[in-house]
């Protein structure tokens, strides 16, 4: 199995991959960073956690989109007219589906982790500030 360093809003990420589909994951990382650099100059840096999510929504609602037109499309075209047959990706559908939903678990769990960082930032600022606010008392004694 390769591995492969892929850059994603600027934060470098490695990743495993079949042995010679490294120039594809390249390609999808390169279309994932525009996605994510788009909503994020949109919305401005909201965390990548939530870009992620953010992103992996839109880039799936698109396709969403996509699949409903193409499903119109085959329902609309004349009988008598020959409907060229696509592969069945379904089972790409399901893959993309899965990595979407880790995806988004491990949007959650940085959330998480974020939070409890933050509620430990706090708690030591507040400490912080107490040593401070008795260090000024004393000064103020003396």
């Amino acid at each position: 199995m390769a591995q492969v360093t892929i850059t994603i809003n600027g934060r470098p990420h490695v990743v495993g991959c079949e042995d010679g589909q490294e120039p594809r994951l390249m390609e999808l990382a390169t279309l994932l960073d525009n996605e994510v650099r788009g909503i994020a100059n949109a919305m401005g840096q909201i965390g990548d956690s939530r870009l992620l999510v953010i992103s992996g929504l839109s880039l799936v609602d698109r396709l969403n989109d996509v699949q409903s037109e193409l499903k119109n499309a085959k329902t609309q075209a004349p009988a008598s007219q020959a409907v060229e047959t696509k592969p069945d990706n379904s089972e790409d559908l399901a893959q993309a589906e899965d990595r979407v939903k880790a995806a988004e678990a491990r949007a959650q769990a940085a959330e998480a982790r974020a939070a409890a960082l933050a509620q430990a930032m706090e708690a030591q600022a507040a400490e912080a500030t107490k040593r401070i606010d008795a260090i000024a008392a004393r000064l103020q004694e003396a």
